[in-house]
């Protein structure tokens, strides 16, 4: 048997229906049966365990019947669903109506006496068990009939017919009229259970009026909802010997690095002020940074792992090595450095952190390529064939997986990683560093003194405390760090007196007998925590109520805003606090381009978290001040993507004056906004959190922040479907879509477009299916089925038309337009392109009118009529000056030059190549640009 089990049986009359339903499988495969030499295509249905045998049967009940008792034997199916379309019989029954068949009737049985014809009609139920599963799955569809049908060796199409007063008066239960059914009915039931479901779309009226509707595209539609229906009917569906089915898409939580995608940096972080002791570890580190001699191999390129507890100070020392070594200029081309938060609640993956690098080196925007695959092989070119020697740091990692396709493959780079865990199994240069000896934690702390006080002496009179001192604090740079901040707050105070608190918070000496490394079970410092709790205990109340919520902030850092917001304080008083909280050595400031952002470290950030939710007034402080924060967020979010789609012409928003500005603050701010969706997803934030990733869905796109655009869209979806937001729901998985689209993961998107579109003809929003429609086209179309987008825009066509959504309707003639001339039906394209024009016109759409003016170029230009093919570019390149879209004008004028290369005027192409370069370089598009002038050096 060629099909694997769980295995069920698809099969359409015709090849649209066939094509409908094919378009939902993935991994198809071709089997041939080897007698009889039919054909099925297998394949697996996404969001659920069952693989899918699909067959053609034509048209006819005979042909139906015998293909189905071939296929049962053959594949030995779980189910075997007939999807197609048929003729509705009731006034109440509209087209794009899917009837699910409680029972079939054959019509022709009967008897032919004097009396007339004596019906003795053949009936077949439905499965019990498929039918459940298809009340279940579709009991919020409002477009889904259960009742019976009939079926028989004729094609209705007159209202007036005997045939039709028959089955007035002798079928009136039956709501449709289709050939083959009752053909597979009685296969199905002969060959024993399963059983077969009938699903039927409606595409006409069984009337006269057939072939119109047909050529409206109400069978394509009709098809394409029944396939719609098997799907969700099958997801449903459990194979025997199961007790539910997987997940249609992982949750959030199951998505490989959900957290927000970080920043990487192209500059050292600054210096660790007061830095001592760790010669040896520094000499280590140098030895394997400092250039080698030139030879005729490349050397490989060298990995350190700098590993320890928390708050021993990796980072400090990684950074200290980078300084020197960079000042020596071993490093001409600089470094990338990048935070992968590896002990966070929401680690960076190594997809998340290669979009950060690619973004330092520059490659961002339409030159970042749409495939992770790709952009692996972009990072790594540009690091063999552009970037002189480098050094990479990859900070705070927990996990090999986190950085292992990081790593330059050729090249004289460097790489420095810093990890609590020890990378054993890798053949990396390995460097664990102990607790500090004694000499040195008394050197940090009388270092931090005197950069303070070059007079305070209480370090030398105090020799014996100042050793007890280093013991409590485990001799852990961190902790020595913070108690030094204590003391020097407090110079009239002794370090005996430090002590003595420090003791009264903990005793260490006892805990860390437990673990050679002195850590807990999670690998954090026990030493700490009497420390943290002892500079905890002497901040003041503001100051102690600021550290409580910080430690709750979504992301990594915040703004002085931010932290406002959720402290409910004047920014300047804010920005006092932190100040406080910095020399405390419990914040950490971090330059952000002329500004600020705020920054706890991890166990800092544990510890605060766990003091916020020690009592019941401190959750209801951290409760207020997340919804405080929230809609901060929500706000300027808001604002700021108003901006982002706002057209001239249209009225000026409020809040950023310009576009610039918009993204500047949602790019300070991006991890902290994808973080707060997460955070807000939770049941009682859950509107707040669909609210704020639509504000964000524009602005990912731009910047092509596609995981975070998935990240932040599933986060969207699971809050709405909880809160029963089925219109959110909708919107987020329109998002969702997208963003998997652009990430290039087409196959997933037509999968969730699909559900889209459910969801929005489940709640009446015709111009909301009409979308989803239009984006699984688009999505089809990427994936190379330009024909099945074809159908797909020509049903976001009707849908945005009954809506009265002219706009929609437009941009739906556009994309038909782009899907016939793929499909290479180019003057129904040239057709579909100037109804696009008409509608963006009458609209005053004059940005996207351009953007027709351009594809209706590109299909003139293929059946060549030159002379408008170059006046419709010349019109799109006019309207993209007008808003500035340089990337758009580059597009006009390449394919301008294309086409006067192509008739011979060499100069004319010469010319605009080079305009197309400049516009591209307005754009940001280097790579364009240097297409557009190869060509014009080519036609030299």
């Amino acid at each position: 048997m060629p099909a694997t089990s769980p295995t069920v049986v698809a099969l359409t009359a015709l090849p649209l229906e066939y094509r409908a339903l094919r378009a939902h499988l993935t991994g198809i495969e071709k089997h041939v049966h080897p007698v009889y030499g039919t054909r099925a295509e297998v394949g697996h249905l996404p969001g659920s365990r069952w693989r899918v045998a699909l067959l053609e049967t034509g048209e006819g009940t005979r042909g139906a019947a015998a293909l189905t008792e071939r296929v049962m034997s053959w594949f030995a199916p779980e189910a075997v669903l007939f999807v197609g379309v048929a003729g509705g019989l009731k006034a109440d029954i509209e087209l794009g109506d899917v009837v699910i068949a409680t029972k079939v009737y054959a019509i022709h049985g009967g008897k032919e006496s004097a009396d007339g014809f004596l019906d003795r009609p053949e009936t077949w139920h439905a499965p019990h068990h498929l039918e459940q599963a298809a009340r279940h799955a579709l009991r919020d569809e409002q477009h889904i009939r259960f009742k019976p049908i009939a079926a028989g060796e004729v094609l209705l199409a007159d209202a007036d017919s005997p045939l039709a007063d028959r089955l007035r008066r002798r079928f009136d239960d039956a709501v449709a009229i289709e050939m083959e059914g009752s053909g597979v009915a009685h296969a199905a039931h002969l060959a024993g259970a399963p059983g077969a479901l009938i699903i039927r779309g409606i595409s006409d009226r069984a009337d006269a009026g057939k072939s119109l509707a047909d050529a409206h595209g109400s069978q394509r539609m009709a098809a394409a909802r029944a396939a719609e229906a098997a799907v969700a009917v099958l997801r449903e569906l459990e194979p025997r010997g199961s007790t539910a089915l997987p997940p249609s898409e992982p949750s959030p939580s199951a998505v490989p690095g959900h957290g927000p995608v970080p920043t990487a940096s192209t500059t050292l972080p600054p210096r660790p002020f007061g830095f001592t002791g760790r010669s040896k570890d520094l000499r280590r580190l140098r030895t394997h940074l400092v250039p080698v001699p030139d030879t005729t191999a490349a050397p490989p390129v060298l990995v350190c792992a700098v590993t320890g507890m928390g708050g021993i100070g990796k980072t400090a020392l990684v950074t200290e090595a980078a300084h020197q070594a960079c000042a020596k200029g071993w490093f001409p081309g600089g470094s990338l450095v990048v935070d992968l938060r590896g002990y966070d609640t929401d680690p960076v993956s190594a997809d998340q952190a290669l979009l950060a690098l690619l973004d330092a080196l520059g490659v961002r925007g339409p030159d970042l390529p749409n495939t992770t695959a790709r952009q692996y092989d972009t990072y790594q070119e540009h690091l063999a064939e552009h970037r002189p020697r480098t050094l990479l740091i990859l900070d705070n990692i927990s996990a090999p997986d986190q950085f292992l396709r990081l790593l330059p493959v050729s090249g004289p780079h460097r790489v420095m990683v810093t990890s609590r865990d020890r990378p054993d199994s890798l053949p990396l240069h390995v460097v664990d560093l102990a607790p500090l000896p004694h000499d040195d934690s008394a050197a940090l702390v009388t270092t931090a003194l005197h950069n303070a006080d070059d007079h305070d002496e209480r370090p030398s009179l105090e020799p014996g405390p100042l050793r007890e001192l280093t013991a409590l604090c485990g001799h852990l740079p961190l902790a020595l760090q913070i108690a030094a901040a204590m003391l020097r707050r407090r110079r009239e105070r002794s370090i005996g007196t430090l002590v003595e608190e420090i003791k009264k918070a903990g005793d260490p000496t006892v805990v860390l007998d437990h673990g050679d490394r002195g850590t807990d079970q999670y690998g954090r410092p026990l030493a700490l925590r009497p420390v943290l709790e002892t500079s905890y205990r002497r901040l003041s109340p503001d100051r102690a109520r600021l550290l409580r919520l910080l430690a709750l902030v979504p992301g990594a850092e915040a703004g002085t805003e931010a932290v406002a917001a959720l402290t409910d304080l004047d920014s300047a008083v804010a920005a006092g606090l932190l100040e406080d909280l910095s020399a405390a050595g419990l914040v950490t400031a971090v330059d952000a381009g002329g500004g600020v952002r705020w920054r706890l470290h991890d166990l800092v950030r544990a510890f605060g978290t766990g003091v916020a939710a020690g009592d019941a007034e401190s959750r209801a402080e951290g409760r207020a001040g997340r919804e405080r924060l929230l809609g901060y967020y929500l706000r300027w979010a808001n604002a700021a993507d108003v901006r982002l789609r706002w057209l001239p012409g249209k009225e000026e928003p409020r809040g950023f004056p310009d576009r610039a500005l918009a993204l500047a603050w949602l790019d300070a701010e991006r991890a902290g906004l994808v973080a707060a969706v997460q955070w807000a997803s939770e049941a009682s934030d859950g509107r707040t959190a669909v609210k704020l990733a639509a504000c964000l869905a524009e602005y990912l796109r731009w910047r092509r922040y596609f995981d975070d655009g998935i990240t932040v869209a599933l986060a969207a979806r699971e809050a709405a479907g909880r809160t029963g937001d089925r219109e959110g729901e909708a919107d987020a998985s329109t998002d969702l879509g997208l963003a998997l689209a652009e990430a290039g993961r087409v196959e997933e998107a037509i999968d969730v477009h699909s559900r889209a579109r459910g969801l929005y003809r489940a709640i009446g929003d015709r111009a909301g299916e009409g979308m989803a429609w239009n984006n699984l086209g688009t999505a089809r179309r990427e994936a190379g089925r330009a024909d099945e987008a074809v159908v797909d825009h020509t049903c976001a066509r009707n849908l945005f038309r009954i809506a009265g959504s002219r706009h929609g309707e437009g941009m739906a003639w556009n994309n038909l337009g782009n899907a016939l001339r793929e499909a290479g039906r180019v003057q129904e394209a040239v057709n579909a392109h100037l109804h696009a024009l008409g509608l963006y016109q009458a609209v005053e759409d004059r940005h996207r009118e351009g953007t027709a003016w351009h594809n209706l170029g590109n299909a003139l230009g293929e059946i060549g009529r030159v002379q408008e093919a170059l006046d419709a570019y010349g019109k799109a390149l006019e309207i993209c000056h007008e808003f500035q879209d340089w990337y758009g004008a580059g597009h006009a004028l390449y394919n301008l030059a294309r086409l006067y290369a192509a008739t011979g005027r060499l100069a004319g192409s010469r010319d605009h190549y080079r305009r197309a370069a400049g516009a591209y370089e307005r754009a940001n598009a280097p790579t364009e640009a240097s297409e557009a002038l190869a060509q014009a050096a080519f036609l030299k």
